[in-house]
């Protein structure tokens, strides 16, 4: 045991990076997550009720290094029981309940703030992401925010019709804003 504890110690010693990396509490209760979706009659502003939301911190450089974001379909709420339904049947989550984000790079924009770049898998589907970000942080607290158009044909979603002349357009927006605290050690 103490011989991998001493390797351990080596390598943290040799990767300073990984060493210094330290986990955001991501206080739910401060975040949120909202899905506007237009529709030809009864738009409406969908918000993601629970996720999960894992946050890599260099707090040394002061730089977000790792994260994963997930999350239900059936924590998506519209504010109306039965369209809540009618949209986990359109989504099929009964097959593909989850949706996941997963960061790959976060560089910095040129005019301000960061582009983020990832994967995001909806409906069993992969797809690459690029968007705008900004990260605030007094050096304890970070706030995350951000927002993204998707359109829900890039993940084999059909468009949603209704009596031929009601549509919901298949491009929706994504706003979020995670806050959170680098968690003790």
């Amino acid at each position: 045991m103490k011989a991998l504890l001493a390797i351990l110690g080596g390598l943290a010693v040799l990767t300073p990076g990984l060493a210094a990396e330290r986990t955001l509490a991501v206080d739910k209760a401060h975040s949120r997550v909202e899905v506007a979706v237009k529709a030809t009659v009864d738009s409406f502003v969908a918000t993601l009720s629970d996720f999960n939301a894992a946050v890599a911190v260099d707090p040394e450089a002061g730089r977000i290094t790792s994260a994963v974001f997930s999350f239900r379909f059936a924590d998506v709420l519209t504010g109306k029981k039965d369209r809540d339904h009618e949209m986990l049947v359109w989504e099929d989550a009964e097959h593909f309940p989850d949706g996941r984000f997963e960061l790959t790079a976060l560089d910095p924009a040129p005019a301000g703030g960061y582009v983020a770049r990832g994967r995001l898998r909806l409906h069993g589907i992969d797809q690459r992401l690029e968007f705008p970000v900004t990260v605030t942080s007094d050096g304890l607290r970070y706030s995350i925010d951000g927002s993204v158009k998707l359109d829900t044909r890039d993940f084999g979603l059909e468009v949603i019709r209704k009596l031929l002349v009601l549509k919901v357009d298949p491009q929706v927006q994504v706003r979020f804003h995670l806050q959170g605290s680098l968690a003790n050690l």
